[in-house]
C-alpha cells in the first residue's frame, strides 16, 4: 500500500491526487489531506507515508528536519509557483518541485521515477554465507565492483557474492538505481549532489561516475522529458 500524506489547499490536492490516480492506476494506494503540519506530524508517527506532498510555503530548514530528515525513505513533493526559483541548488534525487499550474503534465513526467522510489520497500533476497538475508532496495545505497565480487553497501551494513553487474542493473534499474561506472550502481533516492565526475550520497559519501555513464544519463533523462 502506498500512503500519500498532503499539506496543501484544496484545490491543488484535488488537482495531484487525479495525476497521481493515472500514476498509481493498478495499484493499492491512499492518501491523506492535512490543514495543518502538526496534524500531519501527528499522524506519521502512527503511519509510514511514502509520499509528502507539501506547499511551498513549507520549505523551511525547520520543516524540513521534521518531514525530509526523519523520513530518509520518503519521496518529497514541493508545489510551487515557481519550481526554479524553491528549488536554487537542491540536488536531492528524492524531492521533486512541480509547478502548481500544471501539476498534471508535470506529474506524469515524473511517473517512472515516482513509481521506481515508492516500490523501494521490495526485497531484494541475498544469499550471504549460507544465510537467506532481505534486504528493502531503500536500505540498499550503492552496489560496488571488486574484482568478481559484488559489494551490496547498505543500512544492515556490508554484504557481498559473486555475480555480475550487468544482471544486477537490469533487475536494480526498476528500482531507481543508476549505473554510473562500471564498478558503481547507485540508489538515485540517496543521491544529494552531483559533480562532474561523481555523486554524493547521503551528504557523505563520494562514489566516481565515468564521462560515458553520465553522457547516457543525461541522453535517457532528456529523452523522457521531450
Amino acid at each position: 500500500m502506498i500512503r500519500i500524506g498532503i499539506l496543501e489547499h484544496e484545490k491543488e490536492t484535488k488537482d495531484i491526487v487525479f495525476a497521481l490516480a493515472k500514476v498509481f492506476d493498478g495499484m493499492d494506494w491512499t492518501f491523506r489531506h492535512f490543514y495543518k503540519a502538526s496534524q500531519l506530524a501527528k499522524a506519521s508517527q502512527n503511519t509510514e507515508f511514502q509520499i509528502f506532498i507539501f506547499d511551498e510555503m513549507f520549505k523551511t530548514p525547520r520543516f524540513e528536519s521534521v518531514f525530509v530528515h526523519d523520513h530518509p525513505n520518503a519521496v518529497i513533493i514541493y508545489l510551487c509557483t515557481d519550481p526554479k526559483n524553491v528549488k536554487q541548488e537542491d540536488c536531492r534525487s528524492r524531492i521533486f518541485y512541480l509547478a502548481k499550474a500544471n501539476l498534471y503534465d508535470q506529474v506524469q513526467a515524473i511517473a517512472e521515477s515516482l513509481l521506481a522510489q515508492v516500490q523501494q520497500a521490495d526485497l531484494y533476497m541475498l544469499n550471504y554465507d549460507g544465510v537467506c538475508v532481505n534486504l528493502p532496495y531503500e536500505d540498499i545505497y550503492y552496489l560496488e565492483k571488486m574484482d568478481k565480487m559484488v559489494y551490496f553497501h547498505t543500512k544492515k551494513g556490508e554484504f557481498h557474492k559473486r555475480t555480475n553487474m550487468s544482471d544486477l542493473e537490469k533487475i536494480f534499474s526498476k528500482y531507481g538505481f543508476l549505473r554510473i561506472h562500471v564498478s558503481y550502481i547507485v540508489n538515485e533516492k540517496h543521491i544529494t549532489a552531483w559533480f562532474n565526475d561523481a555523486v554524493e550520497l547521503n551528504d557523505s559519501i563520494r562514489i566516481p561516475m565515468s564521462r560515458a555513464q553520465k553522457r547516457k544519463i543525461l541522453a535517457e533523462r532528456k529523452s523522457k522529458a521531450v
